[in-house]
């Protein structure tokens, strides 16, 4: 097994509730696994097997249908714009995968979206608010009638 594919299989491993996002990465790792060419170890099918066995049916059977035809299953979404049919993921979307509490599909090619660890960025701190300085308003001389 290569550190690679052991590192994603065990970051799938630890997590023990489930998640949406996990249910993702799940799909993500599966295909990585599938996708990957040369002699089928062993070792690969026992974790493909694994990984099909967390995903529930509903889902994997669309997974499998994008996979049969050729095509991926999970798109990576960067920048806003899924990496598969290169079509900017509306912003509510893109914004719903920071925390997923449901799966999302690609409006235009039907993938399964994935937003990669290193495009979340961290909710900034509230800024304290600052004291706005008074303005002095000068005073109008008063025109003397003389």
């Amino acid at each position: 097994m290569t550190n690679e594919m052991a590192g994603v299989f065990g970051m799938i491993l630890a997590k023990n509730a489930p998640t949406m996002r996990m249910t993702v990465e799940n799909l993500y790792a599966l295909q990585q696994l599938q996708l990957q060419t040369g002699p089928v170890s062993a070792e690969r099918e026992a974790m493909i097997k694994l990984l099909r066995e967390k995903i529930p049916a509903q889902i994997l059977g669309h997974f499998d249908r994008l996979m049969a035809q050729g095509r991926k299953g999970v798109a990576l979404v960067r920048n806003g714009v899924c990496r598969e049919c290169h079509i900017r993921v509306p912003s509510g979307t893109a914004a719903s995968l920071i925390h997923p509490k449901d799966l999302y599909l690609c409006d235009n090619c039907g993938r399964y979206l994935l937003l990669p660890l290193d495009e979340i960025v961290p909710a900034a701190e509230p800024l304290a608010p600052q004291s706005v300085p008074v303005r002095k308003t000068r005073k109008k001389p008063v025109a003397v009638a003389v």
